[in-house]
């Protein structure tokens, strides 16, 4: 099997954060898409292993913050290829909290969903989030980063722990 075929997937580039008991965390995640318009719900695909997953598991709360093109390599590896658990991810980066404590990603972001869990899915290796959307905004109109964007204009890998992964890339 060419594998090679799923990098023609297009997909975009996103910050998902969460919180529980005081302890926020945050990854970089591209494979979010809309299920249904009505009522809204979104799908999110996270690795087991990464901390962000167990908060997302225990909290029920997730905020998606849509990239833009501008973000610089170094936001993005920020918040990709190190764990919340070692790592403050948030220092230096613009961002507010909603009432239950999550953090919204306001910098290098064209908009944000704020959702709430309402079901999850088992594969081997990753959980697929099924989100309901409570609230959203668009913050500006700069153009969203897609992921061939990320790996042809940023030069950008691709972690292990991505739903994305192929190790023969």
């Amino acid at each position: 099997m060419n594998t090679l075929s799923f990098t023609k997937f297009q997909y975009g580039m996103y910050i998902i954060t969460s919180a529980f008991n005081g302890k926020i965390g945050g990854q970089i995640a591209n494979t979010v898409f809309q299920i249904t318009s009505n009522p809204s719900t979104i799908a999110i695909s996270i690795s087991k292993q990464n901390n962000t997953h167990a908060l997302l598991s225990d909290s029920k709360k997730a905020v998606i913050s849509v990239v833009t093109e501008e973000a610089p390599f170094e936001f993005i590896g920020k918040f990709g290829f190190r764990s919340s658990r070692d790592f403050d991810k948030f220092t230096g980066v613009e961002y507010k909290q909603n009432n239950d404590g999550v953090p919204i990603v306001t910098q290098y972001s064209n908009a944000y969903f704020e959702t709430e869990i309402v079901s999850q899915f088992e594969t081997e290796t990753h959980t697929l989030f099924m989100c309901k959307v409570i609230d959203c905004e668009v913050l500006n109109d700069k153009p969203t980063m897609t992921y061939d964007y990320y790996h042809k204009v940023k030069k950008g890998l691709t972690p292990k722990n991505a739903p994305t992964y192929n190790a023969k890339n």
